[in-house]
């Protein structure tokens, strides 16, 4: 269990510097500095440091190249079926060091040589340091190529003459949250503050009409239980208007840890889902190690759907990833008829497939939500065989 409290941060001491000058700051506005922060801030600094073995935490994509070659199949799959004869854009948002990408275009490369040809790959990446880690990585997988482009935003995105296939992998749940807990009669917003420690500690203030949190609560489903604290993606919520109101024609995937409301918002839920990793630990103050470890919290997968269809997107598939893999498996089938042949590379291929799909691993954890903006609804997609819902 971690319970040092790293006090020699350089972002330890901007942020409480800040503080002493300004007051207590939202607690969004304390996450937005923590992984943001041009120099010291937990994301901008790249991510070798980050992902796998020897970082703070493992992904889909950590497990080897199947994750990527999966959604390189819906990508195909998509193309075929929208008859989109013309070029393909893939937009990817927090992509990383690029393996998921060069793991996508390393599989068409390879198995739709029509579509590759027609290919251009776009990331979305605010921080420069992560722009040049992606094109070093880009240039080693590969190889030297003008089919990769960078925009820092949303807003930067060009304007598409077809249909645009948009993937963010363990995205959303990185975005800044506002907290709030229900105190004597009322909600109020988390700030955060120093204590006559001088150490960073939460504080709880009234709602700001800035804010905009008092209007949204009030759509919410929130249980008014005393010291009741929860999270909202006030974040990822801009991000998806942005998104729909720039894209005219998308499929956007969406893969995170997350819940329905029904869940997110459950009365025995008194903490929120607020979590930190360093070093393959989890601990619950976001205090400490400040731009060291990773804050995130679960998506409230319900919240992000309803904002998606009020700016022109449709839902057209909910299911965690266990039944998307388990979804993928005729079409892997199909492609390779003696896939579960017994060898080494066909064994190893199965370990990774297992580690992905089984409910005990990363099956269950990680949830597919698939959204679309002026696309046909007979779309059918190997990954969603076993989808029983739209939407959570």
């Amino acid at each position: 269990m971690i319970t040092e409290y790293d006090s020699q941060t350089p972002l330890l001491q901007e942020i409480l510097c800040l503080i002493k000058n300004q007051g207590p700051i939202p607690f969004d506005t304390y996450m937005s500095i923590h992984q943001s922060h041009p120099l010291y801030g937990y994301y901008s600094r790249g991510t070798r440091k980050r992902i796998g073995k020897r970082g703070d935490f493992f992904t889909s994509v950590s497990v080897g190249s199947l994750f990527g070659e999966s959604l390189a199949m819906q990508c195909s799959e998509a193309w075929k079926q929208l008859k989109m004869n013309g070029s393909l854009w893939i937009v990817e948002a927090g992509a990383g060091g690029a393996e998921l990408a060069c793991d996508i275009v390393d599989w068409l490369d390879k198995n739709e040589a029509d579509l590759s040809k027609q290919l251009s790959y776009l990331f979305i990446e605010p921080f420069s340091h992560n722009q040049k880690e992606q094109q070093r990585e880009i240039e080693k997988r590969i190889g030297k190529t003008d089919r990769f482009c960078w925009v820092t935003g949303c807003e930067d995105l060009p304007s598409f003459c077809s249909p645009v296939i948009l993937i963010a992998n363990e995205f959303l749940d990185s975005l800044p949250v506002k907290r709030i807990t229900f105190r004597n009669g009322c909600w109020m917003e988390q700030y955060v503050g120093i204590n006559k420690e001088n150490k960073l500690n939460f504080i709880e203030l009234p709602l700001s009409a800035r804010s905009g949190l008092d209007e949204l609560i009030k759509k919410l489903p929130l249980p008014q239980i005393e010291g009741y604290t929860t999270e909202i993606h006030t974040e990822a919520l801009k991000w998806i208007t942005k998104l729909a109101q720039k894209l005219n024609c998308c499929l956007l995937f969406i893969i995170d840890y997350g819940l329905a409301e029904e869940e997110y918002f459950a009365p025995w839920r008194l903490n929120g889902t607020l979590r930190c990793y360093k070093n393959h630990k989890i601990f619950s103050d976001p205090f400490l190690f400040v731009g060291m470890s990773d804050i995130t919290t679960h998506l409230n997968f319900s919240l992000i759907v309803k904002t998606a269809e009020e700016n022109g997107m449709e839902p057209i598939g909910w299911l965690d990833q266990h039944h998307f893999f388990m979804g993928c498996l005729e079409k892997w089938h199909s492609r390779d008829p003696l896939f579960l042949s017994k060898n080494p590379q066909k064994e190893q291929w199965i370990r990774k497939f297992f580690m992905l799909s089984h409910p005990l691993f990363m099956g269950n954890n990680f949830k597919f939500l698939l959204l679309s903006k002026n696309l046909p609804l007979s779309l059918k997609l190997p990954g969603l065989k076993f989808c029983q819902s739209k939407k959570p």
